[in-house]
C-alpha cells in the first residue's frame, strides 16, 4: 500500500508554487501555425448569410445552384399546370365562365406534332429583339470588321441605345407595376397611398417619357419617405431596390440614339453608310409609331402560343379572387421557379414544347449552344452546334437526346429508361432515312440507359467558363 501511494503521488515539490494556466487573449493575434485551436471548419453559410438572404427561409446558394443546373425546371412546373385539381382551387368555385376559359388555355398549351416546327420558330423569334433588316446588316458589318475593335464598340453602343429607346414604354410600365405593388402593401397609410396613386397615373400617361425627369425626382423622394415610415419592412426594401433599378434603366435622352448612329457611320464605307441610314430611319420610324419592340415583333413575327398561354394562365391565377394564403404561396413558388429557370441567365437557346398525340402527353425542353467549342464537342472537333433535348413522357419516363452538328454531320446519342434500349436501337437505325435529300448526314449513333439525369453543367462543358466571363472580351 505504501508503494502504491508513492507511485500515484505527483512528483513535485510541496513547496513549489503552482502557476495557473494563462488564458488566450481575445484581442491578440491568432497564430496560424498552432492548428490545435481549430476545432472544425467555419460554417460558410452563416459567414455569407448577409449576401444570400434574398430568399427568406431558404438555403439560397443551394437553391439557385440547383436551378442553374437543372435542365427541366420549366418542364417540371409546366407539368404542374395540368394538375387541374390544384389550379381550380385558385378560382371561385361557382365561376363557370373562368373555368371554361381555363380549360381552353389547357387545350391550347398542348401542341400537335404538326405544330411543333412553327412553335419552335416563334419561340426563336422571341429570343432577341434585334431582329430585322437593320440588325442583319449590322451582323454583316460586324463579321466583316471583326478585327477592328473600334467598329465593334461603335456597333455595341448603337445597339445599347436602340435597346434603351425601344424598351422605354415597357420600363415605364414596370415602374408603374412596382408602384402598384407598393400601394397595395401600404394601403393602411392614406398619405402614402394617395402619393402612389398619383405617380402610378403619371407613369401610365402617354407623355410619361417627356416628364420622366420630374417623375423620377418625385419617385426617389417618395422612396425615402417610405424607408422612414413605420410600415417599412425588409420585404418592401427589396421592392424599392427593384424600383430604383428600373428607374436607372430608363434613358429619356432622345439624342442618344442619333449620337451613337453618327459615330457608327464614321467607320462605314459610303455604300454601307447609305444603306445604314435608310434602314435606321425606317426602323426608328416603326419604333416611334408602335411605341416599342413589342409592336415591331408583333407585326413581323408570329407569337409563341405556349409562351402567351403560360403568361395568361399565370395572370389569371394572380388576379383570381378568393385565394387563400396557401394558394398564393403555391403561385409565388411557381412564378419564382419559372423566373429563376436557367434560360433567363444561361447563354443558350431555349425551347419549351408540350405535346399531345392521341392519349399520350409529353413535355420537352431543348437547349442549344450554336457556337460550341472544343469543350462541348467530341474529341477532335473544334467547333459546331450542340443540342440537348430532355423529354418527359407520361407513363414512360425521362429521355435525354444529345446532338453534335458540324460540317453537315450529325452525331446522336439517346439515353432512355432502363430496359427499353432494344426498341430505340431500331429507331436510331432508321434516322438516316429522315435526313435523306438534305445537306446533312447521320454520323455516329448511340443508345444507352439513362442512369442518372445530367445537369446543364455536365452536358455543356463550356458553360461554367461562359457564365463566369472567362471567355468574354469587353
Amino acid at each position: 500500500m505504501q508503494d502504491f501511494l508513492r507511485v500515484t503521488t505527483p512528483l513535485i515539490n510541496k513547496n513549489q508554487a503552482v502557476l495557473p494556466k494563462t488564458g488566450v487573449d481575445p484581442a491578440g493575434a491568432f497564430s496560424i501555425q498552432n492548428t490545435t485551436q481549430v476545432v472544425h471548419t467555419h460554417n460558410q453559410s452563416e459567414l455569407l448569410k448577409q449576401n444570400t438572404n434574398m430568399l427568406e427561409n431558404s438555403d439560397a446558394p443551394t437553391l439557385l445552384l440547383n436551378l442553374l443546373k437543372d435542365p427541366t425546371v420549366t418542364v417540371t412546373y409546366l407539368k404542374n399546370f395540368f394538375m387541374l385539381e390544384e389550379l381550380f382551387k385558385l378560382l371561385p368555385a361557382n365561376n363557370s365562365t373562368i373555368s371554361k376559359e381555363i380549360r381552353g388555355i389547357f387545350q391550347g398549351l398542348l401542341l400537335s406534332p404538326e405544330a411543333l416546327a412553327q412553335e419552335m420558330k416563334n419561340q426563336e423569334n422571341a429570343a432577341t429583339v434585334f431582329k430585322g433588316e437593320l440588325f442583319d446588316f449590322l451582323r454583316v458589318i460586324s463579321e466583316k470588321e471583326q478585327d477592328k475593335p473600334e467598329v465593334q464598340q461603335a456597333i455595341a453602343r448603337f445597339l445599347r441605345s436602340v435597346n434603351s429607346a425601344g424598351s422605354g414604354r415597357d420600363l415605364l410600365d414596370s415602374v408603374g407595376n412596382n408602384l402598384e405593388y407598393l400601394r397595395d402593401e401600404l394601403a393602411s397609410s392614406k398619405n402614402l397611398s394617395a402619393k402612389l396613386d398619383t405617380l402610378i397615373n403619371a407613369f401610365r400617361m402617354p407623355n410619361a417619357m417627356e416628364n420622366f425627369q420630374n417623375l423620377k425626382s418625385e419617385t426617389l423622394a417618395l422612396i425615402k419617405e417610405i424607408e422612414s415610415s413605420i410600415l417599412f419592412s425588409p420585404k418592401l426594401g427589396k421592392v424599392l431596390s427593384i424600383l430604383t433599378y428600373n428607374l436607372s434603366r430608363i434613358n429619356s435622352n432622345e439624342d442618344y440614339t442619333a449620337e451613337t448612329a453618327f459615330r457608327l457611320r464614321q467607320f462605314l464605307s459610303p455604300e454601307d453608310r447609305k444603306v445604314f441610314v435608310e434602314l435606321h430611319e425606317k426602323y426608328m420610324g416603326e419604333l416611334r409609331e408602335g411605341g416599342g419592340f413589342s409592336f415591331i415583333n408583333a407585326q413581323k413575327f408570329d407569337q409563341s402560343t405556349v409562351m402567351n398561354l403560360i403568361i395568361e394562365l399565370i395572370s389569371r391565377q394572380r388576379t383570381a379572387e378568393g385565394m387563400s394564403e396557401s394558394d398564393y404561396a403555391k403561385t409565388d413558388k411557381m412564378l419564382h421557379s419559372l423566373l429563376s429557370s436557367p434560360c433567363n441567365f444561361t447563354p443558350l437557346l431555349h425551347f419549351i414544347l408540350p405535346l399531345q398525340q392521341d392519349d399520350m402527353r409529353a413535355f420537352a425542353e431543348i437547349w442549344i449552344n450554336p457556337e460550341g467549342d472544343d469543350k462541348d464537342m467530341p474529341d477532335g472537333v473544334s467547333g459546331g452546334m450542340h443540342f440537348l433535348m430532355v423529354i418527359d413522357v407520361e407513363s414512360v419516363g425521362r429521355f435525354e437526346a444529345e446532338f453534335f452538328v458540324r460540317d453537315g454531320v450529325i452525331d446522336m446519342a439517346l439515353y432512355c429508361p432502363e430496359g427499353t434500349q432494344a426498341g430505340y436501337e431500331e429507331l436510331m437505325r432508321s434516322m438516316p432515312k429522315l435526313v435523306y435529300g438534305t445537306n446533312y448526314r447521320i454520323g455516329t449513333t448511340r443508345v444507352a440507359p439513362l442512369e442518372n439525369p445530367r445537369s446543364l453543367m455536365d452536358v455543356f462543358k463550356s458553360l461554367p467558363y461562359r457564365r463566369v466571363g472567362v471567355d468574354v472580351k469587353i
